[in-house]
C-alpha cells in the first residue's frame, strides 16, 4: 500500500463502546479497534474523543502512524446522534480526517445490514435499543430515546429490572430466586450498596446484569423467565411498528439481540432477514468507500465477537 492511498474508517459508536473498522479504496480489511463509550447523550467531547482514538487504533492494528488520519475519510455512527441538537455540535470542529460524514448508529446498521440499500430495517437489541427503516432513503425511527424513557428491549432495561427485582425480594416484597440470590451476593446483601451503586451507573453498568439475566434464564429461573419474556414482548412490538410503517425486510443487530430472538413469535420472526455487512461497515458506505465479500471465517478471523457486551 502506499503511503498516498485513501483509507476508509467506519466506526459504530454505542452505549459500551465504540468500534472502528479500516479498509483501503479496493475495500480490503486492513485493522480493526475498539474504544470507550460514544453515546453523544453521554457527551459531546467524549464522542469526539473515542472517535479520533477508535481511528487512531485502527491504523495501528494496520501498521500504520497518525499521519494516516489525513488520507481517512470517516463515517461515523454515534449513538445519540438521532437528535439534532447533538448531530450538530459533534459536527462544530476541526478533525484530523480528509472527511467526516456522520449518522445515529442505526442508519449505519441499517446500511451494513442492507448492503447500502435505501429499503429495508434493522432493530437494534445492545445495551440499548431502537428500531430503524430506510423507505426510498428516507428514515423511520421507532423509539431509541434514551434509557430514562425508552429501550425496553435493551439489556440495559432487562440488568436494571433485574436489580430493581431483587432489591424488593431482598425487602420480602417478591418472592426470591436463585438469580436474585446470584445479583444481591455481588452487593454482599446489601440494599445501601446496591443503592450507592446505582447512584453513578450508567446504562452499560446495568447492561453487565442481562448477562446474568440470560445465565438464569437458561436455568428456568423463574424471575429470569418473566424478564426476558418481557425482553420480548417489548422488541416484538417495535418490530411490528416497523411493519406498519411498510418495513417488512428487518435485520436483528447488536450483541443481545441473539438472546431476545427466541422469545419472539413465529408472525414477527417471519419479518426478519440475516444481515449481510455490520454496522462498522455500514460506517465505511457512508464514507463512501467499498466493501470486499465477506468470507465465512472474516469476524473470526478479525477476532471480532459479536456477542453482548461488545456493542
Amino acid at each position: 500500500m502506499k503511503d498516498t492511498d485513501t483509507l476508509y474508517v467506519g466506526i459504530d459508536g454505542g452505549g459500551t463502546n465504540c468500534r472502528g473498522r479500516l479498509r483501503d479504496g479496493a475495500g480490503k480489511l486492513l485493522g480493526e479497534a475498539v474504544a470507550g463509550p460514544a453515546n453523544t447523550r453521554l457527551g459531546i467531547a467524549q464522542a469526539r474523543q473515542q472517535v479520533i482514538k477508535v481511528a487512531r487504533d485502527t491504523l495501528l492494528d494496520a501498521g500504520l502512524g497518525d499521519d494516516a488520519l489525513a488520507r481517512c475519510h470517516v463515517g461515523a455512527g454515534l449513538a445519540g446522534l438521532h437528535i439534532l441538537a447533538d448531530k450538530e455540535a459533534f459536527l462544530d470542529w476541526k478533525h484530523p480526517f480528509l472527511s467526516l460524514k456522520v449518522a445515529s448508529d442505526a442508519r449505519i446498521a441499517c446500511l451494513g445490514a442492507h448492503d447500502g440499500a435505501l429499503d429495508g430495517g434493522i432493530m437494534i437489541i445492545g445495551t440499548g435499543s431502537c428500531g430503524y427503516g430506510l423507505i426510498e432513503g428516507k428514515s423511520i425511527n421507532v423509539g431509541g430515546w434514551g434509557f430514562a424513557l425508552s429501550d425496553g428491549a435493551s439489556g440495559a432495561r432487562v440488568g436494571y429490572l433485574a436489580l430493581r427485582y431483587a432489591i424488593a425480594a431482598q425487602d420480602g416484597i417478591y418472592d426470591s430466586s436463585s438469580m436474585t440470590d446470584h445479583i444481591m451476593f455481588q452487593f454482599k446483601y446489601s440494599p445501601e450498596e446496591m443503592v450507592l451503586w446505582s447512584a453513578q451507573a450508567k446504562p452499560a453498568d446495568y447492561a453487565e446484569f442481562a448477562r446474568i439475566v440470560v445465565e438464569y434464564a437458561d436455568k428456568n429461573d423463574p424471575v429470569a423467565l418473566n424478564l426476558m419474556e418481557q425482553c420480548g414482548s417489548e422488541a416484538q412490538a417495535i418490530l411490528r411498528a416497523l411493519a406498519c410503517r411498510g418495513i417488512t425486510r428487518i435485520a436483528l443487530m447488536g450483541g443481545f439481540a441473539e438472546f431476545v430472538e427466541p422469545w419472539l413469535s413465529a408472525d414477527v420472526a417471519a419479518l426478519l432477514v440475516p444481515r449481510k455487512y455490520d454496522a462498522r461497515d455500514g460506517a465505511i458506505l457512508l464514507a463512501g468507500g467499498h466493501l470486499q465479500p465477506l468470507t465465512p471465517t472474516y469476524e473470526q478471523d478479525m477476532g471480532h465477537k459479536d456477542r453482548f457486551g461488545n456493542n
